[in-house]
């Protein structure tokens, strides 16, 4: 559990750095496109890489602190156990799903390994890079997802587990 943390820490940390390299990318790029008549080479296809760094690796951290988007409206009115047997199939549903997306990903990345596939452009930019970010980011949403699920069921089977908290309930525990 701990190195899952520490790994979604650093995941993050490179998330936001991405994120603060693209609005520099972008500001000095528009700077020059019309100070200079020069904009950076290839810029949009930065930016897309580094759109996967930010959407991608940060998503096992979110599902670590549980504030993915939750539909509550059903479910508000049962209780805890109900609510924690619905978030565990939830979860359980997810890790199939991106399971499934973590196969064609790394199969997305293994064929631009393979044929050393580029953006056509200025730069010829290699595809791979971002594809292994890509594979990473879900890989370890599905780590994350497969764990949440082993500790989901202890919880149910020990009668421990606590339902997530909607988010009107940590708003108000904000505001008070």
């Amino acid at each position: 559990m701990k190195t899952l943390s520490w790994i979604d820490r650093i995941s993050v940390v490179i998330a936001t750095t991405a994120l603060v390299s693209l609005m520099l990318l972008v500001c000095i790029s528009v700077l020059g496109r019309y100070l200079f008549a020069m904009p950076i080479p290839d810029d949009l296809v930065f930016s897309e890489y580094l759109m996967i760094f930010i959407v991608f690796l940060p998503l096992s951290s979110v599902q670590a602190a549980r504030e993915h988007v939750f539909v509550t409206i059903f479910t508000e009115w049962l209780p805890n156990r109900k609510k924690v047997i619905f978030e565990t199939f939830g979860v359980f549903v997810g890790l199939i799903a991106f399971f499934i997306v973590t196969v064609a990903v790394y199969d997305d990345f293994a064929d631009a390994w393979e044929f050393q596939s580029y953006v056509d452009g200025p730069l010829e930019l290699l595809e791979w890079p971002p594809k292994i970010v890509l594979v990473f980011g879900v890989a370890l949403f599905t780590v994350r997802l497969l764990v949440d699920l082993i500790q989901s069921i202890h919880g149910i089977v020990t009668d421990t587990a606590t339902a997530t908290r909607s988010e009107e309930d940590r708003v108000l525990d904000a505001e008070l």
